[in-house]
């Protein structure tokens, strides 16, 4: 009698787990969630990567600058487009690019770009020559620490160019510039963002 009570028992107590409608209940708000997250998720990211980015290329600048005092010579920081990427090289300045290895060239984050408008420092080539259309970005202290756009010159010659911003970005990103700029004949650098409003045709000041 008891083991009859008992297998009703259990005949009746209903089945554990979700119906199909509640599955696709909870599929459809973890949808409905992820729309709302991911974009926001994604931007952070991107930022991120941004200001990694720009940390990196800071550092790469204040390097060549220090190396520049300890040595007595000319150091420089290069940066170049690989693609998707951009890499940044210190080495000396009478080292053209053409000539570092590959492997002191390191990228920044992924997708990270130079903004060539609002860029302003030199531009070369390969072989470290001054072109309108170089395919490298240039940073060059001298042996003083002073910024200059030729490896000869003496800090009386330092020039706006030879100071100079330069302005990266993500391209999903908008109005997402952030710069470094080259502030004084002493070779003193600063950060900034886009800024509301331009300055002398440029937007990161």
């Amino acid at each position: 009698m008891s083991i009859n009570k008992t297998l009703k028992g259990r005949a009746t107590t209903p089945a554990a787990g979700f119906t199909m409608i509640e599955l696709l209940i909870i599929i459809l708000i973890i949808g409905i969630f992820s729309a709302i997250v991911a974009p926001s998720w994604l931007m952070f990211i991107n930022n991120q990567r941004l200001k990694a980015s720009l940390d990196r290329a800071y550092s790469a600048m204040e390097l060549a600058h220090s190396n520049a005092k300890r040595d007595k010579i000319s150091w420089q920081a290069s940066f170049k487009e690989v693609g998707e990427n951009v890499q940044i090289a210190v080495h000396p300045a009478d080292i053209a690019p053409a000539q570092v290895p590959a492997n002191q060239w390191k990228n920044l984050e992924s997708q990270i770009q130079i903004d060539r408008d609002e860029t302003t420092v030199l531009q070369v080539n390969e072989s470290n020559e001054q072109k309108v259309n170089g395919t490298i970005r240039r940073v060059m202290f001298n042996h003083r620490g002073c910024p200059v756009s030729r490896s000869d010159h003496d800090c009386t010659l330092t020039s706006i160019r030879a100071k100079g911003t330069l302005t990266l970005y993500h391209p999903n990103l908008r109005n997402s510039q952030r710069c470094i700029i080259i502030s004084t004949l002493l070779g003193h650098k600063r950060t900034s963002n886009r800024q509301r409003t331009a300055k002398d045709g440029r937007y990161c000041y």
